[in-house]
This record gives structure tokens, C-alpha cells and sequence, in this order.
């Protein structure tokens, strides 16, 4: 999609072919670029850094710019002096760069850019947040740092339409902000620079997109596109796109601690209620601390202080228990940060090494968490590097296949690297440092790809780096700015900034104003089980809060979301495969596919797994239904087979155990038709059906009239349609066919309505010869009818309409 970059009046501006302006600065009317001499300073609160700034006179360009050097134009100050460099050009078709920078001699050390914003425009994305998906309207930052942290679901309320919080930059606050943004106006805008940006979405001034940069300069990045997943695929061609993880990273994973015994018993009644099962994490395994000020078990859990070795006391057998769990099919999963504790062997170690960021006078810039002093490993330093993957690859012989990477967020601004690089830059540098570490390792030690590890930070480009990200520590209760309903957005978000495979903490994390209930349970099980990858967590008080085997009804309601989660793993891993090759997220903003529906763009408490999923978990309270909003088309309900006509909205029932689900009318949903233990491979004679029997067989199930086609990632070519009025008792004849023309077994009574789940048509392929089957009407005529190319031989292919 070709455009130009124009001058007008010193304003810059992108105009596509068709003479539409689609991005400009604010204009001759304002200042578009100033730059300003700030003095900073700073101190930790709890988690997070304050900042104090004094910002002196903004000093901005007087007239049109001049040629600079190179193909640069420089802008002068009121009095001649040179102020600000420009240069921007088109690249590519659809994507334009640019820098803006401070004049040599200039004073100055940030710099202010305005961007006009139009009626009605919308903004979408700047990384996970918390908050909203649109943040017109809002202030918010880009520096990495805890996320955000309510206050329960009775103070929270407090909140609503408050600006302020206790603590920084409230709800806003971000684990993975990225400079990064979609318009509705049609174009996306990265800035290219690690320091900290501060937007005014048009909160101050509604025709105005203030950005404000924390250094002397930045580049940018224009990507032009006719629709937002457009201008996402060019975002993520520029920025990296992530590699799908092995395939039982998509089986269901389930967090055990407390040591070898809690260990092996979670990992038996998973196996004995045959709940699908891959990965078990144990964060623990260097340690877990009942913390004061009560030293009951049962109160509060932490892994803190962390230390890089082997609590013998809660794993005597740990390697043990790694082959154990490797025999029963399962994964083992561990945890690291990039501190030290203060003190141990370890700190000492990478002290004298100057492995830590330090003061900029010298000696070691401490971080504080939870009221222990840690150093900062320096991933700038090579030889740091190397010594910090030998613990890696220490717990990687111990058993373990992968593990949390945590953190990342906690870089000092007043720290300087090995390199000179101050914290102020170093920090949201960092967790893409910190993930490159982990890919790098695993991509030497396992380069056949058998593993995974997870992150909590993000920078622009960490999608290429990071086989899974999670939302990060939520509180263990239904309040918007921290709770459950805080995470739709997030996910939402983070999809519309490259984040592509993601998962959630069942449940939540901190158990601050509220231990989580089975309530609470219940609704983040359904809402986790539609992610592409469904985690539980065992929180801060483990022996209190509501788990998956709390009770039997819940042990039944986990196991059926589990089900449904593995099943859908054909489609799930599809969806891997297009992250690779376009950049869409597998959870997807339904403007990704309905861009031209207004109110789409508005919806952030629903999302579509992939292009044919509709979920629209229950977040709060109490609810025992919920509005849906259907975008334009007809959908399916999956479990009663009821059909919603878009766009519009409609009350929808939701009882305690179900998720509200819908498909797209016309869609083929491609799922696994086994009870499956796990994906991971297992011995002949274990008694576990593991990947390779899972995967050899398929149901494939059309949803409502139509016709449809998609392609599996293993090159399974299925192609399914049925007639509009086509009745579901009138089949009284079938014809199955190979490529060949040879007949094959058929059993076909009837098409099958969405509310009977028994197995309507069994194939046996052969060969993984292609299949064709035709379903007839007593006159001969045709009602429905599939075909089948296999990229793999099966031993069974299920064919459903429903």
C-alpha cells in the first residue's frame, strides 16, 4: 500500500494514493518537535520508582527547517541557533521511518512530539495493558515496571475515573509497555528508542497525540495498512515474529510446590481423573518461605529470598522426581530472575567479577524485593553472560525442561552498565537482554526445540525471542484494575502489540485483599482455557486458595475446560503456525477481523481465539449471564448449537460452569478425537495416550450451513460444506471414497446437532490416502459433503455437521 511523506508548512505528513492524509503532525497552529533540559531524580517505592522532574522552558523550532546534512532538515531556534534535526523517507511500500534529534550543541535531553488525533480516532495497543485496549483519552508511559496493582474488589471501585492510585502511574502501569500503537485512522507508529516515552493520548488536548521521549533522540517507524491486521503483519515483519514452541507446550500445565511428596501427588491425580496434562512447574525447587508476620501453614508463600540452588530439604530426590515425571509424560518446569541475593555465594562471585550493573561512582546498584537487597546481573557484559548460563544448564541437567524467566522490570535508572549505558536507557532494554539469554541457551542446548520458558516483561521485538509470555501477578479476586477482569484487555493488548502465545495465571496471584475462592476458580478456568496455553498457579497462600482439586465438582468442571482446551489443539497449533508467518495473535481483537464494524473497535471484554471463536468469559461477580456483543455474521453457540445473528448484542445465560463460546456459522473446527493424557511422547505400554497416538486421529466438525476450507500445519487440506437447507434427519445414504475410488466403512445415521456429542462417522484412513465423503437425501440429492487431504496418515478422520 504505496504513500508519500510531505512538508507542508514545516509539518510533516503522510498522504496515500489517493490524496488522503492519513498521519500528520499537529500543524503549523503548534509546536510539533521542542526539546527541553529536564533535571531528574528518583527513588524506589516498594516495586517501582518514583520520578521527579523539573522541566525547563520548551524551546521549539521558529520558521520552516532548512537542508541539513545528508538528507536531514534542521530546525533553528528563535534566535538562529540549530535545534533539531529531522530525516524521515519511505522505505518500503506501506512503511516510512524517520529520526528526530537533538542538534549537536544543543541544550537539551528530551524531546516533545505532537501528532494531530482526530475526531473519533481511535488508539489501540502501547504492550499489555491493564487498563483498556483504546487509550484515547488516557496518559501512560512506556518503562517497564510491576504491573498495575489494585486494590480489591471493594476498594477498587475507588478507582473508576480516578487518576490517581498509591501507587506509580496506577492502572496504567505496565509489565510489557511497548511504544507501539494501531489508529483507526490507518496506520501504526513505533518509536525506535529504549528510553522511557510518556504519551498523552489526547487527554489533554482531544485534537492532540503528545509524545514525550526521554532522551535527545528517537526514530520512528509509519506503517500504513487497510486494515489493523495489516498494519499488525507489518509491525512484526519489521520487529521479528515468534517460532511456535514444541507442541506439548499447548497441553494444559499444571504448578505443584511444597516439595517432592506435593510434587508427586499433584502428577498422580492429574494421571488417575485422566485431566490432560504436560507441564508441572515448580517454582519452589530453590526454595519456598512461609513469610511473617504469621508462620502458620497456610498463610503466605514466596520463593524469596532467591537462591540458585537446590533446597535438598524440599526436593532430597529431585532428580528422582524429574524422571518419574518424565515417565508418566509429563514436563518439569523450575524458575529464574537476573538478581542476586546480596550476600550469597553467588553475589559474591559475580561482585568481584563486575558481572553486577553498578553505581556510576562505583560498587554495586542494589534493587530491593520484598525487603531483600539483590545485585542486577549485567547482560551487557559477555563474559556475564556465559557465567549466568552455567546455572542454566545446571538445572537443565538436573531434569528440568524449561522454566519461568521472571522479571526483568527492576533495572535501577541511576545503575550504568558494562558498556556506559545508563539505566535510564538500560531498563526497558533489558528484558529483551534477559529473554535473548534463555532463547540463545535453549537453542544450543535443545535445538531440536524441546522446551519452553515463559516471561513477564516485554520490549518491542521480545515476540521472537519468547515461546509463551503471561499477564503477570494478578490479584486472586474479580476486581477491574488487577483481578480477572483486568486481564481481557491485557491479553487483548498484547495480542495488538506482537505478543502472539500467551497465558494467565488460573486464579491469580496475590492474595491481597481477597484469598481466591471457587467462584473465582471456576470463572478464570473458563476464561484461561481459550489462551493457547492454559496454566494454573498455586498463588500466594497455597493452602488456602481454591485449586483445581479443592472439591470434586471443581476437580470435574477443571478437567472438562482441560478437555476442551487440549481438543482444540489442531486448530490452536494452526494458529502457532500463522503467528510465524503473519504475526497475528492466536487471541485476537475482533477489529483483526471486522474492521469495518464500529463497534467492534470498542469491545474489549471479549475476544476471538483465531478467526472462528468467539469466547466472552464471565469476569464478574455473582453473574450469571452477560451480554455478548456478536460481531457481523452469524454465530454458532458450541455447546447448544442455538444461532446469533451480528452485529448486534444479546443477554446470554451463563451458569457457574460455562463459558459463553461461540463459532462463526460456516467455520470447519479441526479437533483432536482421543482422551488425551498428555503431548508430550510416552513409551509404548506406559498406558498414556501421548502426541503421536493423540495426533492420529482428527474430528472435524462444520459448524451450521456454508462452506469452508483450512489448512492443518502438518498440510492436512480439509474442505467441508452443507447446504443450506439441509435436514438433519434426511441422510439416507453416504458415499466414502478414497483417491482411488474405493469404498470405505461408513456408518451415518443422521447429521448431528451441536447438543449430541456422540461419534457420528469413523473413518479409517489408509495410507493417509485423501478422502472424500457425500452425504445424500432419500431423492438423491446432495446435502453435505467433505474432503480430506492428509499431510499425515491417520488411523481415524471424524466428520461432523452440526
Amino acid at each position: 500500500m504505496g504513500f508519500r511523506l510531505e512538508r507542508a508548512g514545516g509539518s510533516l505528513r503522510a498522504v496515500d494514493e489517493s490524496g488522503n492524509v492519513f498521519f500528520e503532525e499537529c500543524g503549523p497552529s503548534g509546536p510539533n518537535v521542542s526539546l527541553a533540559e529536564v533535571d531528574l531524580s528518583w527513588r524506589q517505592f516498594i516495586a517501582w520508582w518514583r520520578f521527579r522532574s523539573r522541566v525547563g522552558p520548551w524551546r521549539s523550532p521558529a520558521g520552516e527547517p532548512e537542508a541539513g546534512e545528508g538528507e536531514s532538515l534542521l530546525y533553528r531556534d528563535d534566535v538562529g541557533r540549530p535545534l533539531i534535526e529531522v530525516r524521515e523517507f519511505v522505505e518500503d511500500d506501506g512503511i516510512a521511518v524517520g529520526e528526530v534529534s537533538a542538534a549537536e550543541g544543543a541544550g537539551g535531553n528530551w524531546l516533545r512530539w505532537r501528532v494531530r488525533a482526530r475526531t473519533a480516532e481511535r488508539f489501540l495497543g502501547f504492550g499489555e495493558r491493564f487498563n483498556a485496549v483504546d487509550q484515547t483519552g488516557n496518559r501512560l508511559s512506556v518503562w517497564t515496571e510491576e504491573g498495575a496493582f489494585g486494590l480489591g474488589e471493594t476498594l477498587g471501585p475507588l478507582l473508576d475515573g480516578a487518576p490517581w492510585n498509591p501507587f506509580p502511574h496506577g492502572p496504567t502501569t505496565a509489565y510489557k509497555p511497548i511504544p507501539f500503537f494501531i489508529s483507526s485512522a490507518g496506520y501504526g507508529l513505533l518509536l525506535e528508542t529504549t528510553a522511557r516515552v510518556d504519551y498523552d493520548v489526547a487527554a489533554t488536548d482531544p485534537e492532540t497525540l503528545e509524545i514525550l521521549v526521554w532522551d535527545r533522540s528517537f526514530g520512528w517507524v509509519l506503517f500504513r495498512g487497510a486494515t489493523p491486521a495489516e498494519v499488525l503483519e507489518r509491525y512484526t515483519g519489521r520487529t521479528g515474529r515468534a517460532n511456535p514452541p514444541a507442541p506439548w507446550v499447548f497441553a494444559p500445565w499444571n504448578d505443584a510446590v511444597g516439595g517432592s511428596r506435593e510434587v508427586r501427588r499433584v502428577a498422580r491425580k492429574l494421571r488417575s481423573e485422566k485431566i490432560p496434562t504436560t507441564a508441572i512447574w515448580s517454582e519452589d525447587w530453590q526454595g519456598g518461605f512461609w513469610i511473617p508476620p504469621s508462620r502458620k501453614r497456610g498463610f503466605f508463600y514466596s520463593i524469596f529470598p532467591f537462591r540458585i540452588r537446590v533446597d535438598r530439604c524440599l526436593y532430597p530426590d529431585l532428580e528422582a522426581v524429574a524422571r518419574e515425571l518424565h515417565g508418566d509424560g509429563f514436563r518439569w518446569l523450575s524458575y529464574f530472575m537476573p538478581y542476586l541475593l546480596r550476600g550469597s555465594p553467588e553475589y559474591r562471585e559475580a561482585k568481584s567479577r563486575g558481572y553486577l550493573l553498578a553505581k556510576p561512582g562505583g560498587g554495586v546498584a542494589h534493587l530491593t524485593v520484598l525487603w531483600s537487597l539483590y545485585g542486577h546481573i549485567d547482560l551487557t557484559n559477555e563474559e556475564a553472560r556465559d557465567w549466568y548460563t552455567g546455572f542454566l544448564r545446571k538445572n537443565l541437567a538436573l531434569g528440568f525442561d524449561g522454566w519461568m524467566a521472571d522479571f526483568g522490570e527492576y533495572v535501577p535508572p541511576g545503575s550504568v552498565t558494562s558498556s556506559g549505558e545508563p539505566g535510564l536507557l538500560h531498563h526497558n532494554r533489558f528484558p529483551l537482554l534477559w529473554q535473548r539469554l534463555h532463547r540463545d541457551f535453549f537453542d544450543r542446548e535443545r535445538p531440536d526445540g524441546d522446551y519452553v520458558f515463559f516471561c513477564r516483561s516485554a520490549a518491542a521485538g521480545s515476540q521472537a525471542c519468547v515461546p509463551v509470555f503471561w499477564s503477570g501477578d494478578s490479584n486472586e479476586d474479580f476486581e477491574r484494575y488487577d483481578g480477572l477482569p483486568s486481564n481481557v484487555p491485557a491479553t487483548i493488548s498484547a495480542g495488538l502489540s506482537g505478543l502472539p502465545f500467551w497465558a494467565a495465571d488460573i486464579g491469580g496471584y496475590v492474595a491481597l485483599m481477597r484469598i481466591r475462592d471457587r467462584e473465582l476458580f471456576y470463572r478464570w478456568t473458563q476464561f484461561a482455557s481459550m489462551f493457547p496455553v492454559m496454566r494454573t498457579q498455586h498463588g500466594t497462600s497455597p493452602r488456602s486458595s481454591w485449586a483445581f482439586d479443592s472439591d470434586d465438582d471443581t476437580l470435574d468442571m477443571f478437567a472438562k475446560y482441560a478437555r476442551l482446551h487440549i481438543s482444540l489443539f489442531p486448530y490452536i497449533y494452526g494458529l502457532a503456525t500463522d503467528a510465524a508467518l503473519t504475526g497475528l495473535p492466536a487471541v485476537r481483537h475482533l477489529v483483526l477481523h471486522y474492521p469495518d464494524d464500529p463497534r467492534s473497535w470498542s469491545t474489549e471484554d471479549e475476544f476471538l481465539l483465531g478467526d472462528r471463536l468467539l469466547a466472552a468469559p464471565v469476569t464478574e461477580r455473582n453473574a450469571r449471564s452477560r451480554e455478548v456483543y456478536f460481531p457481523p455474521g452469524a454465530w454458532v453457540d458450541y455447546w447448544t448449537g442455538d444461532v446469533c445473528h451480528g452485529p448486534r448484542a444479546r443477554v446470554v445465560r451463563s451458569p457457574l460452569g460455562h463459558l459463553p463460546l461461540f463459532v462463526r456459522e460456516g467455520s470447519v473446527l479441526p479437533t483432536l478425537d482421543e482422551p488425551i493424557d498428555t503431548l508430550a511422547p510416552v513409551e509404548r505400554g506406559s498406558g498414556l495416550v501421548g502426541f503421536e497416538e493423540a495426533v492420529s486421529t482428527i474430528r472435524i466438525t462444520l459448524y451450521g450451513t456454508g462452506e469452508d476450507q483450512t489448512v492443518l500445519s502438518d498440510g492436512t487440506q480439509i474442505h467441508m460444506w452443507r447446504a443450506p437447507a439441509a435436514d438433519l434427519d434426511a441422510i439416507s445414504a453416504a458415499r466414502i471414497e478414497t483417491c482411488d475410488g474405493l469404498p470405505m466403512d461408513q456408518a451415518v445415521d443422521r447429521l448431528q446437532p451441536c447438543g449430541d456429542r456422540a461419534r457420528p462417522l469413523a473413518l479409517a484412513t489408509a495410507r493417509g490416502d485423501p478422502i472424500e465423503v457425500l452425504l445424500l437425501d432419500g431423492a438423491g440429492y446432495r446435502l453435505a459433503g467433505a474432503t480430506l487431504t492428509s499431510g499425515s496418515c491417520r488411523s481415524r478422520v471424524t466428520f461432523e455437521w452440526r
